[in-house]
């Protein structure tokens, strides 16, 4: 196999996320019906998965509770809020702001997983990207098309992008303590799980009011940029090094705004492509630092 084939299927997969979810809540479907929707198709394509390949078997209790914790932490919280981020900015401001998790991972790790501590070196790269960001939302926020209330999307993005980087933290953490394939079906089945229990209680759409077409989107957001994803990268973490596994984090911004230039007739600005170029460049920086900056899921080290 070419080691780039995994590689990009994940990037693909992963950068058509938040374009798929942008046409989601434009056509009318609720953030709280999206996000459990999105993890259940996934968790059953993942678990169809498991019986053809062993790397998703053989889970104990230990996988079931931490599974559980990155749940909520690692997949619920950050992706309901990133998906109501969404609804007030366009992919090509929400979609970059995803940029800053690796960033916020290094800073969870240096609390979270031992021996990882945050360099200092990191700093001119954290600097890089906190500039990038302003002006991707200060100078460029106001003037792009499809926002709404700026601030609060930008809010709720940011919210997402610290709950994610302790997520990936304790999924190093937990990589660690008991192997990272344990822990991919029952954090899948935990986030889930608490979006289905939560579902009463919001204002969700009636299963039985979504038509084909949003049907259509909903299953290609589960399986096309969730399951195959996740499951391309596992493969790709076998045969890419680590150096070459951190283009995905680099790209999969690149490819959203791409994207939904493409097909929601998102319109680039000045202010996107420096506050992009910025973001992005002060990531690597970060990551040219660190020891070791973990994917969720993925037991990886340089």
């Amino acid at each position: 196999m070419n080691p780039w084939t995994p590689l990009v299927a994940a990037i693909l997969g992963w950068g058509s996320a938040a374009v798929l979810t942008r046409a989601l809540l434009g056509s009318g479907v609720s953030t709280f019906t999206v996000v459990p929707m999105r993890f259940g198709i996934a968790l059953v394509v993942l678990v169809f998965v498991s019986r053809f390949w062993k790397r998703f078997r053989g889970l104990d209790p230990r996988h079931w509770v931490r599974g559980f914790i990155l749940g909520g932490v690692a997949l619920a919280l950050p992706n309901t809020l990133f998906t109501m981020g969404l609804e007030d900015l366009p992919v090509s401001l929400g979609g970059l702001l995803v940029a800053l998790i690796p960033a916020a991972t290094v800073g969870g790790a240096h609390f979270l997983v031992v021996d990882e501590r945050f360099n200092p070196q990191s700093m001119p790269g954290l600097l890089v990207a906190l500039v990038g960001t302003g002006v991707l939302v200060g100078v460029g926020g106001g003037s792009m098309d499809g926002v709404g209330n700026l601030w609060r999307g930008v809010g709720l993005s940011l919210i997402a992008v610290c709950f994610a980087g302790v997520g990936g933290a304790l999924s190093r953490r937990f990589a660690l303590d008991v192997g990272g394939d344990g822990l991919v079906i029952p954090q899948f089945a935990s986030a889930t799980g608490l979006g289905l229990l939560a579902m009463p209680f919001l204002d969700t759409t009636a299963l039985s009011s979504i038509d084909t077409s949003q049907w259509a989107l909903l299953i290609a957001l589960g399986v096309l940029a969730t399951a195959v994803p996740f499951t391309a990268f596992l493969i790709a973490a076998q045969v890419n090094l680590a150096s070459r596994l951190a283009v995905a984090g680099y790209v999969v911004p690149v490819i959203a705004v791409t994207l939904a230039v493409i097909f929601l007739g998102e319109r680039l600005t000045v202010a996107i492509v420096v506050g992009a170029v910025l973001i992005i460049g002060g990531v690597v920086l970060i990551e040219r630092s660190s020891r070791h900056v973990p994917v969720a899921g993925v037991n990886t080290a340089r």
